[in-house]
C-alpha cells in the first residue's frame, strides 16, 4: 500500500464522520444534546471507528501488505491514525466552513 493508498483510507473515513457529523449529530448539537466532544455519544463513535479500523488494519496487514501474523506496530498506529482523522470529521467546526478573518 502507498501514499495513495493511505490517502483514500483517510479520505474514506473523513468523509464517513463528516456524513455523520452532517446527517445524525447536527440535529442533537442544535437543540442542545450533545454538547461538547467529551459527550458519550461522541466518545461512542470514536471508539466505534477505533475498532472498526483494528479490524480493517489487520485485514489490511495480513492480505494486502502480507505480514507473517499480526504486525501489532502497524494495528495501532493505523488505527490511531485514522480515528484522528474520523475525530476532525466529527468536529462542529468543520461542517460551519466558517473561514477566519
Amino acid at each position: 500500500m502507498g501514499f495513495l493508498g493511505y490517502l483514500l483510507m483517510g479520505s474514506v473515513v473523513y468523509v464517513v464522520a463528516f456524513m455523520i457529523n452532517i446527517k445524525l449529530l447536527r440535529q442533537k448539537r442544535q437543540t442542545g444534546k450533545i454538547d461538547s466532544m467529551t459527550h458519550p455519544v461522541m466518545i461512542a463513535y470514536l471508539l466505534g471507528c477505533f475498532v472498526v479500523m483494528l479490524g480493517v488494519s489487520m485485514l489490511l496487514g495480513r492480505f494486502v501488505l502480507n505480514h507473517q501474523g499480526f504486525d501489532w506496530a502497524f494495528i495501532g498506529v493505523n488505527s490511531l491514525v485514522a480515528t484522528v482523522i474520523f475525530y476532525f470529521g466529527l468536529n462542529p467546526d468543520t461542517s460551519q466552513m466558517d473561514l477566519p478573518d
